[in-house]
């Protein structure tokens, strides 16, 4: 049956006036498969990311499928409002973002057939798999290892979390090695920051007006902590003579940073890896999603001052 351009016109101009957008994606349920996975990234400026989805990347087109990339930060929910997702073509959908992960939308992608994974979130489903590194043990040997080399006064920069933020992060860590080391726990050395180099300078610059100065900072990331060697440097402090500086993630900008960063190394190649795995694995039909928690190493280089290590008295104490 032929429908008239008029009859088609007013179709089409009623649909937009509702809001209606194609559903592609039950389409292509309909169709078996578009052998496409979308990943759903918070930034596409941490490196971190290119990364993980550079190894998924090689991981599906290893099973035939190709993967997609759609930025959207998480902190100002964009993955609730967006149309681009309610109307796209894919087969599976992995997630990363703290409020991404948490948005109810991903259980109704679920419940509609979709394949859903989240990164470095627990599963908000048995249908929904979780690939993830261990955070907490993380924050723990960073926090630990700036302990051992003599500090007291240690600060940890983060970024904004949710209020219902799951326990196990990397602020748990960070508080048990204190606790662990006899040293109490102090609100104003936890520092909140924007995710990226502008916001780990800004706290780092807010750091050392305190009165006394930490002595040294566990980053939220390797990002962040890159923005704070930059800041420490125009303060005129000599980084880790007179403030050492740790972060999380390990990518590769870390190795050439002056000086180098000792950073929580994480295993990036792997989390894309299976992150593909676990998402084919609930389109083959597995009954459960999986949940994955993946070890963390600390490496150490030049930014904490190890090398001192045996000498704990060159760990400078803040000037009054």
């Amino acid at each position: 049956m032929r429908i008239s351009d008029e009859t088609r016109e007013r179709v089409l101009a009623a649909a937009s006036s509702l809001g209606y957008m194609p559903n592609h994606a039950a389409r292509s349920l309909r169709r078996r498969s578009t052998k496409t996975i979308t990943f759903v990234l918070p930034t596409l400026e941490n490196p971190y990311f290119s990364e993980i989805v550079g190894a998924a990347q090689e991981e599906a087109r290893q099973h035939g499928y190709s993967v997609t990339i759609v930025a959207m930060r998480s902190e100002l929910g964009d993955f609730r409002t967006s149309s681009l997702l309610q109307g796209a073509a894919y087969d599976g959908i992995v997630v990363a973002g703290h409020d991404n992960c948490a948005a109810t939308e991903l259980l109704q992608l679920a419940d509609r057939g979709v394949a859903v994974v989240v990164l470095q979130e627990p599963s908000p489903s048995a249908s929904i798999g979780s690939v993830r590194v261990d955070l907490e043990t993380g924050g723990y040997l960073a926090t630990r290892h700036l302990v051992e080399l003599g500090h007291r006064r240690i600060a940890h920069v983060t970024q904004p979390l949710r209020k219902d933020e799951f326990g196990g992060g990397r602020v748990d860590g960070y508080r048990r090695a204190l606790a662990e080391a006899d040293i109490p726990f102090d609100e104003a050395l936890v520092v909140t920051t924007a995710n990226s180099m502008e916001g780990g300078a800004e706290a780092l610059n807010a750091l050392v007006d305190l009165d006394p100065r930490p002595t040294a900072a566990f980053m939220y990331n390797d990002r962040l902590a890159v923005g704070g060697l930059h800041a420490l440097r125009k303060r005129g402090l000599v980084v880790p003579d007179d403030f050492a500086v740790v972060g999380f993630d390990g990518v590769a900008i870390g190795r050439f940073t002056a000086p180098t960063l000792t950073t929580i190394d994480s295993p990036r190649d792997e989390l894309g890896r299976l992150a593909i795995k676990v998402l084919l694995g609930i389109l083959d039909g597995d009954q459960e999603a999986q949940e994955h928690l993946l070890p963390v190493k600390l490496v150490v280089r030049a930014s904490c001052g190890a090398e001192r290590r045996a000498n704990p008295s060159c760990v400078q104490q803040p000037t009054s």
